[in-house]
């Protein structure tokens, strides 16, 4: 490949050199140039940031949903989390793009990018400034002192009726079922022996002993005649005596902490004393909401600068021959960017937030919160050495005088801006200013092509933020492996044809109207394929739960759980043998949970068939939907990718090269304002409408969403995206009908200066 440097100082008008290591034999041959400049100093750096903040940003949407679920946050707050940055951005690209063009912009985009660092470590910081309050000593004192039996539950002529009533064991039957069983009469007055059942369960107390009572007392229950229930009295007074010496709260407490509720007044009921005690020590949603914004705010401001200023920098130092292919690749490591956060994201999502996740929940459970704030720390701490490489670079524009006399300059500084600007006083800097702004604004192609990316980031932005939650919870995708696939096939497809668009705009010399017109196609094509997407169903595990609750309303209180207390219980899908599926063990009826190899199963359930649940029992139809749908996503990222840099090369040619820094900035400004700041917001309020059963957070109001309806969730998001992309095929028109006034390919400097930096640079490392 030719590489090609401009510099405006050239008068000569000798035939374009080229920097190929061969030279043709009619040209005078220049002294050879050295390999490495700071030029490709500067990109390989460049490129590192240039990772790192898409890297971030594309990270961010992978860890809302846990941001989401760690803090209670509803679905339009975390839009406004992921808009956030834009809040900071909008206000300072403008300026950032003008005044930054006119220093050393290396220098400029290095300090842009410390601050992102500073900020993704800030983004992590919340897990760390509110944890989990810790229950103070004595608060289940009133619990404890329940579990302790009195003398009166010791004594040898206790009734049944009285024994029932003792909480561990009043929790194993119905209010019916004890009201019958106090009926039966004890014909031995005294407690039998009994053979005791060492069968455990991490969350229940001495269940092998209570699990033969309850069998006992089903049995008594079912019997036709008046039988001696003098057996299930011992075990029930074997049980409580037991008690007297072991503490039944410790086994409390673990149930009360499970990933998932079961039918049990008092475990519940500790769940609730101990979501009471959180709220009123400080863990809610509004320290951390603010705490995410400001860091936010500082993302904004930092990632203003690679784009605005690198891209022209570049521009500045390669001819416009070569510009398509470094366009090309710059999209595709731009995008290898989101592809790496995604990994990440896939990596840290196996692990539990605090490292200790409640035993029995896994990675592929709905209520596993990933380790989100190590990715921050990771990706802030990777950012931070370049970011310093950036800011101590070498003084903008070194000049070097070469054996023949002549001057050269790589230009750190815009070299469209010459000294004689830099002198101007603020009134003019304020009128050139707007003058800048006014001379980009006037151009017709400029202004459709900037709308009609608006709209592109519009739909985007805000479906590509929700598509984890939707693909979660429509196809039954553990958020791991969503992100995982996300990179594979969605950010993949569009690195690859964005590195294709930049190839073949550069191979076909497309001019202003084809490039246009292949915009336009290349968009139409990506809206087909998202089209299809509206078709491709399945019937996950969670889409039935809201599909079998609909003829109640959402109410998930039945007769059969309706002394369970489950409200406030924990979203843990279960299904029974015929698998029909539950919000939770404790809203199927289940009094009894215990281990059955690496897994839980759950009985004595009441509202089940079999009387039995188990998340094996849950299986899904989702395997060909999944195959389809990531099949139309990675050729719909494809065909999407191929337009970005033919439409970024009309984007920079519509405006005078002057210009180019603060067209860049203003598009900036224009896309942060009018699509990503209000793109998660609006997708937010739609996602949210198709919301079925909502968590409460600790003011009462609305927390995250536990369950979607499926279709409704379905049509909303690709219908709203398909409507954007098409408006956006408004503008692309208008840019076609205009585009005969743009040169995409025509180079308008001469090429010898390529050799005269060249040497000069040469000259410069070797006195160095």
């Amino acid at each position: 490949m030719s590489v090609q440097v401009w510099d405006k100082e050239s008068t000569d008008d000798k035939p374009p050199i080229s920097m190929d290591t061969k030279s043709a034999p009619d040209r005078p041959s220049p002294e050879r140039a050295p390999k490495y400049t700071r030029l490709h100093g500067f990109l390989t750096i460049f490129v590192i940031v240039y990772l790192m903040e898409a890297m971030g940003g594309m990270y961010i949407v992978s860890a809302i949903q846990n941001i989401e679920k760690q803090f209670q946050l509803p679905s339009r707050l975390s839009g406004i989390l992921v808009s956030a940055s834009d809040i900071g951005y909008i206000p300072t690209v403008i300026f950032i793009a003008y005044f930054g063009a006119r220093g050393n912009r290396a220098r400029w985009i290095g300090a842009g990018t410390l601050g992102m660092a500073v900020a993704y470590l800030l983004i992590a910081s919340p897990n760390f400034l509110f944890p989990t309050p810790i229950l103070k000593k004595g608060t289940f004192a009133t619990i404890k002192e329940s579990l302790e039996p009195s003398n009166e539950l010791l004594s040898p002529t206790a009734s049944i009726a009285l024994l029932l009533r003792y909480p561990l064991i009043s929790d194993r039957f119905t209010p019916a079922q004890m009201k019958n069983l106090s009926k039966f009469t004890v014909e031995s007055p005294a407690d039998l022996e009994v053979e005791v059942n060492n069968k455990s369960s991490p969350y229940m107390v001495d269940y092998g002993l209570l699990h033969e009572a309850v069998l006992e007392g089903r049995q008594l229950l079912n019997s036709t005649e008046n039988r001696d229930a003098s057996k299930f009295r011992s075990l029930l007074a074997t049980f409580i005596s037991r008690r007297k010496d072991m503490d039944g709260l410790k086994a409390v407490m673990s149930a009360s902490n499970a990933p998932f509720a079961f039918c049990s007044r008092l475990v519940n009921g500790m769940q609730a004393k101990i979501r009471e005690h959180k709220c009123m020590n400080g863990d809610d949603s509004n320290g951390p909401f603010i705490v995410f914004c400001l860091a936010l705010l500082l993302l904004g401001i930092g990632r203003t600068l690679p784009w605005s200023l690198g891209v022209p920098l570049i521009d500045d130092n390669v001819s416009k021959k070569s510009m398509p292919t470094y366009f090309g690749a710059i999209s595709f490591i731009r995008i290898l960017g989101p592809i790496s956060g995604f990994l990440v994201a896939s990596f840290v999502n196996k692990l539990y937030f605090d490292f200790h996740p409640p035993e029995y929940l896994k990675p592929e459970d709905s209520q596993w919160i990933g380790a989100w704030w190590l990715g921050f720390i990771i990706i802030g701490v990777m950012t931070i050495i370049p970011s310093i490489a950036l800011c101590l670079f070498p003084t903008a524009n070194v000049s070097v005088t070469s054996e023949d006399g002549k001057q050269r300059k790589i230009n750190f500084n815009d070299k469209h801006h010459d000294a004689e600007n830099a002198k101007k006083g603020f009134r003019e800097r304020i009128k050139d200013f707007v003058a800048t702004y006014r001379s980009v604004l006037t151009s017709k192609i400029y202004v459709y092509s900037a709308t009609g990316r608006i709209l592109d980031i519009m739909a985007f932005k805000g479906y590509i933020v929700f598509l984890p939650k939707y693909l979660e919870n429509h196809f039954g995708i553990p958020r791991y492996l969503v992100h995982r696939y996300m990179a594979i096939f969605g950010v993949f497809g569009f690195a690859l044809g964005s590195g294709m668009g930049g190839l073949l705009t550069r191979k076909f010399k497309l001019n202003g109207k084809r490039v246009a017109a292949f915009v336009f196609l290349v968009s139409l094509g990506n809206i087909i394929m998202y089209s299809s997407k509206i078709f491709i169903a399945c019937d996950s595990s969670l889409a039935a739960i809201g599909r079998a609750h609909e003829s109640t309303k959402y109410n998930l209180t039945k007769v059969c759980n309706a002394d369970c207390a489950c409200d406030g219980a924990k979203l843990y899908p279960v299904c029974d043998e015929s698998g029909t599926p539950f919000f939770s063990p404790c809203h199927a009826g289940c009094r009894e949970v215990f281990k059955k190899g690496p897994s839980l199963d759950f009985s004595a359930c009441a509202c089940a068939a079999g009387g039995s649940v188990s998340k094996e029992w849950c299986q899904t139809t989702c395997k060909p939907a999944t195959v389809a749908f990531f099949s139309t996503v990675l050729l719909g990222s494809f065909i999407g990718g191929l337009g970005i840099v033919p439409g970024l090369l009309i984007l920079i040619r519509s405006v005078p090269p002057a210009s180019r820094s603060a067209a860049l900035g203003l598009q900036g400004f224009l896309v942060s304002l009018f699509g990503t700041l209000p793109s998660p917001i609006i997708w937010g309020i739609i996602v949210d409408s198709t919301c079925l059963i909502w968590e409460k957070s600790c003011d009462g109001s609305r927390g995250s969403c536990s369950i979607y309806d499926p279709v409704a969730l379905r049509y909303k998001l690709h219908i709203a995206y398909i409507t954007f992309r098409l408006i956006a095929l408004i503008s692309d028109v208008l840019v076609y009908r205009e585009a005969d006034s743009i040169d995409i390919m025509e180079d308008d400097v001469s090429m010898e200066e390529v050799a005269r930096d060249s040497i000069k640079l040469r000259d410069l490392s070797v006195k160095h």
